[in-house]
């Protein structure tokens, strides 16, 4: 969901050159952080997360313009530092695929990233109150909420023409019927501004939200009892 489908020329460059510095500087701190990890065993799961979040990145939820991102649980198995590496190959290789342009993989890295971490964080705290399904669901729905007001901080820094073709993924979710549904019950002016976006996103984002603290649950539920060491 908080992944920016925004092509290459609708970002301001001074912007887009300063997301890909910070995430720059997370990468590179992620791989010196990681140096005492034992590699064998957490790059190929580095690289089968990595795999599953693209698939689930590609795969759009109708009728609501969402996807799920599988970022909360790529930290939770891979830890916080691989997890932003993760988030930068993934928006790396979609970019190429023209699932956003070029000029949003540092903006969707901190996003994502973003993900990865605090899925992480919230995970290990909700762990010592509940069972480790129940943790993972909760980390996802806060954690998503998190990174939804990120990305709709970012639209609103970037001060973006929303009626720009070219913003397809949001045109996406304000010309859905839910959104609009929701605009009419609000009496809000469902043109193209940024509030009726920012109130489509939080409003339709649960949704969403909920299917993938689903999915999540569901896997580190299984995981808990197969693989325990995993999520040690």
């Amino acid at each position: 969901m908080s992944h920016l489908h925004i092509p290459d020329g609708v970002l301001p460059v001074w912007f887009w050159l300063a997301g890909y510095i910070i995430a720059a500087m997370a990468v590179a701190i992620s791989l010196f952080m990681v140096r005492k990890v034992d590699l064998k065993k957490k790059v190929p799961l580095l690289g089968m997360m990595s795999a599953m979040m693209l698939v689930g990145m590609s795969l759009e939820m109708a009728p609501i313009a969402y996807h799920v991102n599988l970022s909360v649980i790529t930290g939770i198995i891979v830890g916080p530092w691989l997890a932003i590496v993760a988030a930068f190959i993934v928006n790396f290789i979609l970019s190429l695929v023209g699932h956003g342009g070029v000029t949003t993989v540092g903006l969707n890295t901190i996003v994502i990233g973003f993900e990865g971490v605090m899925g992480y964080l919230l995970f290990s705290i909700f762990r010592k109150l509940t069972k480790p399904g129940k943790s993972a669901a909760a980390a996802t729905v806060l954690t998503l909420f998190m990174s939804t007001c990120l990305m709709l901080f970012i639209i609103y820094l970037a001060n973006i023409n929303l009626s720009l073709p070219s913003s397809n993924e949001i045109r996406d979710i304000m010309e859905t019927h839910p959104a609009k549904a929701l605009g009419g019950l609000l009496k809000i002016n469902t043109g193209f501004n940024f509030k009726f976006f920012a109130i489509a996103a939080l409003g339709l984002g649960p949704i969403g939200w909920i299917i993938e603290a689903i999915i999540t649950g569901a896997a580190i539920k299984f995981i808990s009892k197969v693989k325990p060491e995993i999520i040690s």
